[in-house]
């Protein structure tokens, strides 16, 4: 009897636990599917560049990689990066030149109140095709949607003026654009350079390195430079923004000084 009840007692057990059991066999674990997990990693080959009186430019390597990128599915989705180099900006006003009787003088002035004194971006393809113009604009990527302190949409004057000073800057590099700056090195790392002119301003940049797939950003990277001034150039720069008064005295003695000393050298007695 005692055993009777014991062997009912363990096929009761067994006939609970198997409808759980088989409940876990067949229910597949909880998928996601669309849930983006790339992450980009980028540095700046410097971090630091002197400027002293040899400096002829110098060109600035961005590298990074993809990681978590999607190997499974290379065709269903596509990379793209988009590195934007920003120096500190500054306020500028721009002068339209006039011709009055022949002579060429200043006329209308706009001031812009926030001006990058330098800009570069450089992305795997025309990065108008890699994200919407409401994205780029947001994102602040490419010169027509620059932010110069000053509203410029709708006014033909005041986009003839800010067409100039794109112009202008472009011609002295310190505004550049380039679709096919940025090269995937197989699948998921990547390479840019940035060519920095001689005349390139002081200060800090930053490097952004934002990640596209199908045209939305999933992830972004920053890194950093200084620019700085070394040696003579260093001393005469801090002397001339931060004791003027003794710059130029100095100015004024170092030409008289220059103006005896060529007097005594080709002097007739």
């Amino acid at each position: 009897m005692g055993a009777t009840i014991l062997r009912l007692t363990a096929l009761l057990l067994a006939l609970l636990c198997m409808p759980a059991r088989a409940q876990d066999a067949v229910t597949p674990p909880e998928v996601k599917p669309g849930t983006s997990q790339e992450t980009v990693q980028s540095d700046i080959s410097t971090r630091e560049i002197a400027i002293q009186s040899n400096f002829t430019g110098i060109e600035i390597l961005i590298f990074g990689s993809i990681d978590f990128s999607d190997s499974r599915t290379p065709g269903e989705g596509t990379y793209d990066v988009i590195a934007v180099v920003r120096g500190p900006s500054e306020p500028i006003v721009l002068r339209k030149k006039e011709r009055v009787a022949g002579i060429w003088v200043n006329g209308p002035a706009k001031a812009y109140g926030s001006v990058p004194g330098f800009y570069a971006v450089l992305s795997t393809r025309p990065f108008r095709a890699i994200a919407s113009d409401a994205t780029l604009k947001d994102l602040g990527i490419g010169l027509s949607d620059l932010d110069f302190g000053r509203y410029t949409k709708g006014d033909p004057q005041e986009q003839s003026f800010r067409s100039a000073m794109v112009r202008l800057r472009e011609d002295k590099k310190l505004f550049q654009e380039d679709d096919d700056g940025v090269r995937f090195i197989g699948r998921s790392l990547f390479r840019a350079t940035v060519a920095l002119p001689v005349n390139v301003p002081t200060g800090r940049y930053t490097a952004d390195v934002y990640l596209f797939r199908d045209g939305e950003v999933v992830s972004k990277s920053q890194g950093s430079l200084e620019v700085t001034k070394a040696g003579i150039e260093a001393f005469i720069y801090q002397l001339a923004f931060l004791h003027p008064f003794l710059y130029g005295l100095l100015g004024v003695i170092i030409a008289v000084l220059s103006g005896l000393a060529g007097w005594f050298a080709f002097r007739r007695d």
